[in-house]
């Protein structure tokens, strides 16, 4: 990697900073770094990394690597934990030290698969001028890494443009997979975000909605299901009816702030989407009242009963329909 430019000896600035935030993941943390180090690129890289005040040995393995890879790591160290006092990592303290053109992200429980997907998104990104972020397919994988037989990304769609509809669905647009322009990470994030809860799906509307976005239909990356501390553990673990239901409100309130933000230019796809929410929540209240009824009605319309089926089976009967996709696997 050229850090140095030969005709005028100065220190050439980052093409992509590479933005990891991290917490408690000693187990993980070398897997996420190892991968951002094999990039093979035709470009300079920066790797912001901040712990934030892990409690386990987080911060002294990225210290090593840090010792080894001094003009690359470029970590920052909390003391007291910033998330824990409504702080955004990634945007309070790492997005103000970035140098680079693009914004790579990733967790640091998740890694990097290809060695080559820095170089792939930079060359999308800079031969389509008019598209701002640009993602791929994830692979999920176990806390031992062995894949699950799951993706996250588009369905049999191929690589193409997304829409505010496809990021409205969700489950798309994974933080491990993006790449953005800086330039756009650094403007001012509107508040509907902020008080979004569920941050990085209200940020994949935004985006969408801002910008052109493409995803690339190649797996470059891997999110790692089952990691203690992460959001998505803590709500299968902590998996209840009333958590479901007040997970799919939080869903719906963030979809209709975004209506209203954008004068309601989304609204028959934002409409679709909040259904399929709305039919989830009348399935697991066991809601079989007219208007539930009409709103079952109007999604078999939209999606089709075999969708529909899939519902009930998954809210209704979670175990039973658990049993059926493993068998869905081993056929």
């Amino acid at each position: 990697m050229k850090l140095i430019n030969k005709e005028s000896g100065r220190k050439m600035e980052p093409i992509v900073s590479i933005c990891c935030t991290t917490y408690n993941h000693e187990k993980y943390i070398a897997d996420a770094l190892d991968s951002f180090l094999m990039q093979k690129t035709s470009f300079p890289i920066e790797i912001l990394i901040h712990d934030d005040a892990s409690t386990d040995n987080t911060a002294l393995i990225i210290e090593k690597y840090e010792k080894k890879y001094p003009k690359i790591i470029k970590p920052i160290y909390q003391v007291e934990n910033q998330y824990s006092k409504g702080k955004k990592p990634l945007i309070d303290f790492i997005i103000p030290l970035v140098r680079g053109k693009f914004i790579a992200t990733c967790e640091g429980d998740d890694f990097w698969t290809d060695n080559k997907k820095l170089q792939k998104q930079v060359e999308f990104l800079e031969s389509n001028q008019d598209y701002i972020m640009c993602f791929h397919k994830v692979k999920v994988v176990g806390t031992n890494k062995k894949p699950l037989g799951r993706y996250i990304g588009l369905s049999n769609e191929g690589s193409k443009e997304i829409s505010v509809k496809d990021a409205a669905t969700g489950g798309v647009v994974h933080v491990s997979s993006r790449l953005i322009k800086s330039d756009f990470y650094k403007k001012p994030i509107p508040k509907w975000i902020d008080n979004a809860k569920h941050g990085d799906y209200a940020f994949a509307l935004y985006i969408t909605a801002e910008g052109k976005v493409f995803y690339i239909d190649e797996i470059m990356s891997a999110y790692r299901k089952g990691v203690e501390n992460s959001m998505m553990t803590n709500f299968r673990e902590n998996y209840s009816k009333e958590n479901d239901i007040k997970y799919h409100l939080n869903r719906i309130e963030t979809l209709n702030m975004a209506d209203g933000y954008y004068n309601y230019k989304y609204h028959d796809d934002i409409k679709k989407v909040n259904l399929i929410s709305e039919v989830i929540i009348a399935i697991l209240e066991k809601d079989y009242s007219v208007s539930a009824r009409n709103k079952y009605m109007n999604y078999i319309k939209q999606n089709g009963i075999l969708s529909f089926i899939k519902i009930v089976l998954l809210k209704g009967n979670p175990l039973l329909a658990e049993t059926l996709i493993k068998l869905k696997r081993k056929v």
